[in-house]
């Protein structure tokens, strides 16, 4: 089956309503601008595919393997990415909005620019990551391996740190001047 083909089918087989997904091997496909919203993605490979601006929102994506993927501007907003696999993925301006990522791996991934505001990213391997302008905004950290990682420009507001303290470093003003 050809790659085109193979996304028609999908594509086809979301419209109908079927929404399992689960333990498909997807590798190396092209999903781009894909509408794959509220799909059980559990423990599917998507290793190096093109999700460049599809709409992953409310998925579950229990140990999904997105390693080397183009997520570039998509959304997953409100996902189950518990124990995923997203090493050396591009997420470059991606928005992972209150997003379940505990256990996840992310190291080497490029989260630049990207909304982690909410997200849930205890015991995440984000080391060598690169979180330039990086949205942490009520994120968890706890736990979490940031060596390496670049955090220049991160926004922190009521983010819990890996070693459970909590950062405010760019909390707004309230109108008060508080």
């Amino acid at each position: 089956m050809t790659p085109a083909t193979l996304r028609e089918l999908i594509n086809r087989y979301y419209q109908i309503g079927a929404r399992d997904l689960h333990g498909l091997d997807l590798q190396g496909l092209d999903l781009a601008a894909a509408h794959l919203a509220e799909a059980d993605l559990r423990r599917t490979n998507l290793t190096r595919a093109n999700l460049h601006r599809a709409n992953l929102n409310h998925i579950d994506g229990y140990q999904l393997i997105l390693a080397q993927a183009d997520l570039r501007s998509a959304s997953l907003a409100n996902v189950v990415l518990r124990e995923a696999d997203l090493h050396k993925a591009n997420c470059h301006r991606t928005t992972l909005i209150n997003a379940d990522l505990r256990e996840s791996r992310l190291d080497h991934a490029d989260l630049s620019h990207a909304d982690l505001e909410g997200a849930n990213l205890t015991q995440a391997d984000l080391s060598h990551a690169n979180l330039y302008w990086a949205n942490l905004r009520h994120a968890n950290l706890t736990g979490a391996n940031l060596a390496g990682a670049n955090l220049v420009g991160a926004k922190f507001c009521q983010t819990r740190m890996p070693d459970g303290t909590m950062r405010d470093s760019n909390c707004p003003l309230l109108p008060n001047g508080v």
